[in-house]
């Protein structure tokens, strides 16, 4: 055992330096990219929650102020949505962005096409109000559920 130690001793005092050295460096290079890597995407997961949080205020988690037309009440919200969107894809893993593009396209689609109006109740008949009701919180609750899904991909970095 003192021999193969003898020998490790004198391996290390006739070996240059700079190889370690070298390493040491590439190490703390590593880990230091790692750290900036690691705050970017806290920073992109904080931009992307508050950005829907504060876009969709009055429409989620309650709906409280409902427009009378989705899409025209979010056409100056969807370019910044869409940053936030693509600012957080670059974070997330590989197997992910499949579903997390069609969640994505799947909340734009529905916003974009639905309308999701609430017309003037009084000029209605009874009838056709309770079902334009039953509609209206039918896409409610669907706009939830896509705004839910969207905001699920940040969970895994929280």
């Amino acid at each position: 055992m003192e021999n193969s130690l003898d020998q490790i001793i004198r391996y290390f005092e006739e070996v240059p330096l700079w190889p370690f050295v070298l390493l040491a460096g590439l190490f703390l290079l590593s880990l230091s990219i790692e750290f900036i890597n690691r705050r970017r995407r806290t920073d992109a997961v904080e931009y992307f929650d508050s950005t829907f949080l504060t876009e969709l205020s009055g429409l989620y988690p309650k709906a409280t102020k409902w427009p009378e037309d989705l899409a025209d009440h979010l056409k100056e919200s969807f370019p910044v949505m869409r940053d936030a969107f693509e600012n957080l894809r670059g974070f997330l893993p590989q197997k992910q962005l499949r579903e997390y593009n069609l969640a994505w396209n799947n909340f734009f689609d529905f916003c974009r096409t639905n309308g999701l109006s609430h017309r003037d109740v009084n000029a209605k008949p009874a009838s056709d109000q309770s079902s334009e009701f039953n509609q209206s919180i039918q896409d409610i609750e669907t706009f939830h559920k896509l705004v839910s899904d969207l905001l699920a991909y940040t969970n895994q970095f929280k």
